[in-house]
């Protein structure tokens, strides 16, 4: 899977967890699963410019997957705010 493939679809499984989190629902195990692997992927692909953000975007993205296991959904809000602003920051210091 090539680099802006691995981005659309990290971008769109995103936005579905974010849908989910924002209805006040814990979001499914399979959806934040492949987040998590996607993550993962980016993180195999990333420039070297950018590559600890994206190791930590990728860490972010693990933490939720296990608080979705434990059924944490306080956890859960926390985790997807933080994997917002750090999405936020790489994008604003790092797209061209």
């Amino acid at each position: 899977m090539d680099f802006k493939t691995t981005k659309r679809d990290l971008e769109a499984v995103f936005a579905t967890i974010s849908g989910q989190i924002e209805e006040a629902n814990l979001p499914d195990e399979a959806s934040v699963s492949r987040f998590a692997r996607l993550a993962a992927r980016m993180h195999q692909l990333a420039d070297e410019a950018w590559m600890d953000e994206a190791e930590d975007f990728s860490h972010l993205a693990g933490q939720l997957l296990n608080a979705v296991k434990k059924n944490d959904v306080e956890s859960c809000v926390m985790l997807m705010e933080s994997l917002q602003d750090a999405q936020s920051f790489c994008h604003r210091t790092f797209r061209e």
